[in-house]
């Protein structure tokens, strides 16, 4: 095997390192390989933790095309999951691929690039002869494959998600000048007709008004509220309610206009008494007009509500988005019977639809957020925004000279519940402490997925006896909670308390952390609080 010389490293760690473009990175992987390894093939392929598969490869080499469905093959059969935990370097087995192989392209070795333990790609190094798994190791144990594969890998994942959401406001951004357009027109229209239909123009200027309001704002509560004040007024209403149910459909949220001459119904729409009325409304795709409900024929609609409400006549809009009904506008006089024309339902339908697209952006905005600072597996706060928080909720202890406490828990055997049951249960696993750490703290505590099995739960305000008894009872609820194969989990957990163990941010995680690795060494499945004292 050819050895290289310190420039040489030097210069292949810099052409890694100055690009984090994924094709390049794969392509100089390839070329540094090649460089210090006799080899017929060689092929770089970058394994996706989320989907549990190899997604992107490289293939180079005088005999690439011959290596290339070998390759193909290997992937398919995720064979590489037979060495999980296992060397570094290994040969594979020919035989174990559904492939053959010519005898110029043997021995064939795979060599994992990892990060703490967990594979981030596989290098498939094909044709030499003269090489073994101990000098691909101690060659390769040279670059910074892993920084350089993560990075690239990382931002080509960012740019994926960041493609995805500009497609998205794209199509939203065109729908929203379709809107415009078709109210622009509407206002032209209008312009030429009587003066009679005069105060319609202006009408729909206040759709034009509401649309802009949407464009510029992503806080949606506002424009929502802003809307009902407007139409109520504009069209001299006796009462304007925009209602929609958020979460699972339970909760309501009901935004109300109300003249000073009528009672308010926002209380009523809140009630059990609205759930027929709400629930019938959700399934409407059309504007529905009403009369008196004394005398009107329809009995679709809750009659006993509409009487309750006390309105002379009213017009029910749906606010639709992609065939989803998210909600209503409901326009009530309770003075007078009315005659909704049909150019005020238009003109209606057109402030909903405008609404609809206000209401998906902010969701989509929302989501974004909530993606950012979210660990997708289990639902809490990930590790960056984890390290964030620590850091704020640090300064704040120390300025002010409050007690913080650190748990930092990690699932026992995870290893072998993988090894033994698969990696979905493994992942439930992980859940399972995940959903116990969300939903048995307080408010103010941030539990946080920090890697792999690792979590931590930060308690601002906390004194070390307080905690510890916090981590007693998170430990006997994840050994209570039961999962689909080994029955039941434990997990081992470390305290730590600022300013008891720890006068820093990093001296605190460090004390907690050697509490946690004191209650593996004990037994695991307990509670070790950490012994260091802050000088």
């Amino acid at each position: 095997m050819m050895m290289k010389s310190a420039i040489d490293i030097s210069e292949n760690n810099l052409m890694l390192l100055s690009t984090v473009d994924l094709d390049e990175v794969l392509e100089a992987v390839a070329a540094i390989v090649m460089q210090i390894v006799d080899v017929r093939a060689v092929a770089v392929l970058i394994w996706d933790a989320d989907l549990e598969t190899f997604s992107n490869q490289y293939i180079s080499g005088p005999r690439k095309r011959d290596f290339k469905k070998f390759v193909e093959a290997y992937a398919e059969q995720s064979c590489e999951d037979a060495t999980a935990g296992g060397k570094k370097v290994s040969e594979v087995d020919p035989d174990d691929i559904d492939v053959r192989l010519a005898a110029e392209l043997l021995p064939v070795f795979c060599y994992r690039v990892e990060n703490s333990e967990k594979r981030c790609a596989s290098i498939l190094i094909a044709g030499a002869s003269d090489a073994d798994d101990k000098t691909i190791d101690d060659q390769l144990t040279s670059y910074p494959l892993v920084q350089a594969i993560s990075n690239a890998w990382e931002v080509h994942e960012l740019r994926r998600e960041n493609e995805r959401l500009r497609a998205r406001y794209e199509e939203l951004e065109d729908q929203n000048c379709m809107l415009q357009e078709q109210t622009r027109q509407l206002i032209h229209d209008t312009m030429h007709k009587s003066a009679v239909e005069t105060q319609l123009a202006q009408k729909e200027r206040l759709v034009y008004s509401i649309s802009n309001a949407v464009r510029s704002s992503l806080k949606i509560q506002e424009v929502l509220e802003t809307a009902v004040n407007k139409i109520g007024d504009q069209f001299k209403l006796s009462r304007c309610v925009l209602f929609r149910p958020l979460n699972s459909g339970e909760e309501l949220s009901v935004f109300e206009y109300c003249h000073n001459s009528v009672q308010p119904c926002r209380d009523l729409f809140l009630s059990d008494s609205a759930k027929d009325f709400v629930q019938m409304s959700m399934r409407t795709s059309v504007p529905h007009d009403f009369s008196e409900p004394e005398t009107d024929t329809q009995d679709v609609f809750d009659r006993e509500f509409l009487l309750a409400l006390k309105i002379r006549s009213g017009l029910l809009v749906p606010i639709i988005i992609r065939d989803r009904n998210i909600g209503s506008i409901f326009l009530q006089d309770c003075l007078a019977p009315r005659d909704w024309s049909i150019d005020a339902t238009a003109l209606i339908g057109s402030l909903a639809d405008q609404l609809a697209v206000g209401i998906e952006n902010a969701e989509l905005h929302k989501e974004k957020e909530h993606q950012a600072v979210t660990d997708g597996l289990t639902g809490i706060a990930n590790r960056r925004h984890f390290n964030d928080t620590f850091a704020k909720e640090f300064e704040r202890a120390k300025r002010y000279g409050e007690p913080l406490s650190l748990i930092v828990v990690d699932l026992d055997f995870l290893k072998k519940i993988n090894d033994t049951y698969g990696h979905q249960v493994g992942d439930a696993a992980i859940q399972t402490i995940g959903r116990v750490l969300g939903s048995s703290c307080r408010a103010n505590d941030l539990p946080a997925r920090y890697g792999g099995e690792e979590f931590c739960l930060l308690l601002p305000n906390t004194d070390v006896e307080m905690a510890s008894n916090t981590a007693e009872r998170l430990r006997k609820l994840i050994n209570e909670t039961p999962v689909d194969g080994p029955g039941t989990i434990s997990a081992s957990i470390g305290v730590a308390n600022f300013p008891l163990h720890a006068s820093e941010p990093d001296a605190l995680f460090e004390a907690a952390d050697e509490a946690l690795y004191c209650a593996k060494e004990s037994g695991r499945n307990r509670v070790c609080i950490s012994s260091n004292l802050s000088e």
